[in-house]
């Protein structure tokens, strides 16, 4: 284990368990000796996704979410017995 492992480990609390430094995995299939494209440079233009077309979904994902979000508090305050949030 590296040094630098043990002091991350010991900052973080963790005693008492062997940590290991995961080894690096490669990011895919090797390509030519090169300089390597930037990742947007390598996508086809019809699957870049600009930034309005971020916020536009984010705009129509944020009701369905939402309700889905208090529809599970609501179930988590009927499975304790307590129907009515009284922080409101």
């Amino acid at each position: 284990m590296s040094p630098a492992v043990q002091r991350a480990a010991a900052a973080a609390g963790i005693t008492g368990v062997p940590v290991r430094a995961a080894p690096v995995k490669p990011a895919g299939p090797p390509t030519r000796n090169g300089p390597a494209a930037p990742p947007d440079a390598a996508a086809p233009a019809a699957h870049r996704v600009t930034g309005a077309e971020i916020e536009e979904l984010a705009r129509r994902l944020i009701d369905p979410v939402s309700r889905l979000i208090r529809a599970d508090l609501r179930r988590g305050r009927e499975r304790t017995g307590r129907l009515y949030d009284n922080r409101r």
